[in-house]
């Protein structure tokens, strides 16, 4: 006679990006082993495709993992770790001023949230050129960091593959449709001005915080802010 299995759960949790409000259920053991041996290998892109393979496993209405925008796949496995582990995260904190060491507690369900964009995704260039620009995932992140190219060719590829759609007044057109050496080309003939107001967009794109607080051993309350999952895990 075969063992009983435990039904799992569904809950519902919302996208940060688009608002989408998608269904999970909490991961396993085994796949919480996944976690663990990844995090043991010290390698971001082992982590995350760990953290992707999770999602797609467990959550039910997301198609294609590899097109969440990073700071949506890092708020999904976090709510998701909350209901499969514990939403109580403990950390230690060294301070910078004092060089003593803190333990904290962190509520994921409580304590996270997503920062505002600081630069809308229309971006209006040189008359009538308007671009459209979409969040960047890890997937594209990571093929830029694999490249190994310098910085100013780096800023360039994210750009490129962050363009959802192009104008020229009314007329839209679908980047999909173009190749890479296209979208390049393009991008090259732009003046410096034009691509700095896309560069804007990319410096202000939200990001994973939670305030956190904790009283030090001269009595003081220090307040930091921490940013991206890797400050929770790392």
């Amino acid at each position: 006679m075969a063992l009983p299995k435990i039904k799992q759960p569904i809950f519902e949790l919302t996208i940060p990006s688009t608002k989408e409000v998608v269904r999970y259920r909490p991961y396993t053991v085994s796949e919480e082993k996944l976690v663990l041996i990844a995090r043991e290998s010290n390698e971001v892109k082992d982590i995350i495709n760990v953290y992707k393979q999770i999602i797609n496993n467990c959550v039910l209405d997301i198609k294609d993992v590899d097109k969440l925008a990073y700071f949506d796949l890092e708020y999904i496995f976090l709510m998701l770790r909350a209901k499969s582990v514990s939403n109580v995260l403990e950390l230690t904190v060294e301070d910078d001023q004092d060089n003593q060491t803190y333990k904290i507690k962190l509520d994921l369900e409580k304590d996270i949230s997503v920062s505002e964009p600081k630069v809308g995704s229309f971006i209006k260039l040189t008359d009538p050129i308007s671009v459209v620009l979409k969040y960047p995932s890890y997937e594209v992140l990571s093929l830029i960091a694999e490249s190994k190219v310098n910085s100013a060719e780096t800023v360039l590829m994210t750009i490129r593959d962050s363009i959802d759609q192009i104008f020229d007044g009314e007329t839209a057109y679908d980047v999909a449709e173009y190749s890479k050496i296209e979208l390049d080309d393009w991008l090259m003939s732009l003046g410096t001005k034009d691509l700095a107001k896309m560069q804007e967009f990319f410096v202000g794109l939200p990001k994973i915080t939670a305030s956190i607080s904790y009283k030090r051993r001269d009595g003081s309350i220090r307040e930091l802010t921490l940013e991206g999952i890797q400050s929770f895990f790392g």
